[in-house]
């Protein structure tokens, strides 16, 4: 059976101060446009695609092109699945008052505002992702579905007689909306990569911010609101949806290894000489910095079984 937590008022609930009282004037999808034009630079900061470190692809400038540019197509795919089927039923959720506690009239309104918001950016997402398909010829069925989405699937089947899946979802919701991600950090800055490209992904980056600060202030309320059993069992499982969010997508790098023409011994070694265990638990631990603050500041660490858990799956916690 699946449990299911009572309705309760989070002791940090008290306070909400609302990071959206400028919505209206600096939200893409109220103050912005669509970005036209030809992408006619590079598609993507090649410090951010692994792919294109390799040796036998660097020195090949079309096949480094290409690599540039299916690495921008699969985040644009990866940006839209989330928004709409994952972040979006979650916050209507939210939206609606539908939460394992109460949430004010305010935080109800900001959700619908992320809501609007996430359904902007699949807009214009879709609308880059065209260009770019046409620009380089790519064939978009082998992008394929992002590895976030099937890992969710295997957790969400693994624990569905203990916790609600409703439950699992919005904690993964509340781990990828703050958890700012390199490309946005920092793609948008890259003056090698095309205008075009930076000024959509800069769209997308400015509204998460908000959306960060938001979920940030949610996710102590979601934890405080939980029974001590339901914290240890949910606790259990967040390193799990880390996972799922910050690790390698190696089958859509696979896929676009043998897009380029490697075989596939050939393309195996490559995600193996790109990817050795060791630099990906670091990149791992690096990209789940924020999460992890945002666990400790909340308490999380204080189960051990919980603290353990982490340890197991090579996430370090810091101490101040």
């Amino acid at each position: 059976m699946v449990s299911q937590p009572q309705l309760t008022v989070s002791k940090n609930q008290n306070g909400y101060k609302s990071p959206f009282e400028q919505w209206d004037e600096i939200s893409w999808i109220r103050a912005k446009p669509i970005r036209e034009g030809i992408i006619s630079g590079l598609p993507f900061s090649p410090d951010l695609v692994p792919l294109a470190s390799h040796p036998e692809i660097a020195k090949n400038r079309n096949s480094w092109m290409k690599a540039l540019a299916y690495q921008l197509l699969g985040h644009l795919r990866f940006t839209n699945i989330l928004e709409l089927s994952h972040v979006n039923p979650v916050t209507a959720g939210l939206a609606e008052g539908r939460a394992p506690f109460r949430i004010t009239y305010q935080q109800q309104s900001d959700a619908l505002r992320i809501y609007c918001d996430e359904g902007g950016h699949a807009l214009f997402t879709e609308h880059l992702a065209k260009q770019v398909r046409e620009t380089y010829g790519i064939d978009p069925s082998m992008i394929g579905r992002p590895r976030f989405e099937i890992e969710l699937e295997k957790i969400l089947e693994e624990h569905k007689t203990q916790i609600s899946p409703d439950l699992i979802k919005l904690f993964f919701v509340a781990i990828s909306e703050t958890l700012i991600t390199k490309v946005l950090h920092s793609l948008p800055h890259d003056p090698d990569v095309d205008p075009l490209v930076r000024k959509v992904i800069g769209d997308h980056a400015a509204d998460e911010g908000r959306h960060n600060i938001y979920y940030r202030t949610l996710f102590p309320m979601i934890w405080d609101s939980l029974p001590c059993y339901h914290q240890e069992e949910v606790g259990k499982i967040l390193p799990k949806l880390l996972c799922a969010f910050v690790g390698p997508d190696l089958e859509f790098e696979y896929r676009v290894l043998r897009q380029l023409g490697y075989n596939s011994e050939d393309a195996r070694g490559m995600l193996e000489d790109i990817h050795p265990v060791s630099k990906t638990c670091e990149s791992a631990r690096k990209a789940a910095a924020p999460s992890l603050k945002m666990f400790d500041e909340a308490g999380v660490f204080n189960i051990a079984v919980v603290e353990q858990t982490f340890a197991d799956h090579s996430y370090l916690v810091e101490k101040n």
